[in-house]
């Protein structure tokens, strides 16, 4: 029998692990835009081609329907309550009980501030990767369920 100390977390070593979890992402964010400034999103968008290519993903046909599709498949195996679809040539995210949504109270960050553009950003380069086509991400809701879509440039690579 392997000894794991993961086995015997109280839900106290939970709440205290959330809110380390929430200084550390409110740091990472301020860090970030410190030093990166203006250029932010492409940092984000980096991120999530870079996360994007680690991804179990494969598609044979990348279309973004195909790739909104997988995405949220994965995204709902790792406990995201996630849904998505394509309206118009553009993919709508919706969020319910969004996990940064929990951090940005916590921390009390602004809902729709830094934290949530930088994630919207990472989506959208996640996105971007799976369908190689860029991908914009604008705000539709902020609240207990988040909203997003993300609008897809020129055509596939």
């Amino acid at each position: 029998m392997i000894d794991t100390k993961e086995l015997t977390l109280t839900v106290e070593d939970h709440e205290k692990a959330f809110i380390e979890v929430c200084f550390l992402l409110d740091m990472f964010v301020d860090t970030i835009e410190q030093f990166v400034g203006k250029s932010t999103p492409s940092l984000a968008v980096a991120a999530g081609r870079k996360t994007a290519a680690n991804l179990p993903i494969h598609l044979t046909d990348p279309t973004p329907e195909n790739s909104l599709s997988e995405l949220i498949r994965v995204l709902k195996i790792q406990q995201l309550e996630i849904e998505g679809e394509m309206h118009n040539g553009a993919a709508h995210i919706d969020i319910t009980h969004c996990p940064i949504r929990d951090v940005c109270i916590n921390r009390k960050m602004d809902l729709d501030g830094s934290a949530c553009q930088m994630f919207h950003y990472y989506v959208a380069g996640i996105m971007a990767e799976l369908t190689g086509r860029p991908a914009r991400p604008t705000t539709l809701a902020v609240g207990e369920s988040c909203s997003f879509k993300l609008a897809f440039a020129g055509g596939a690579k």
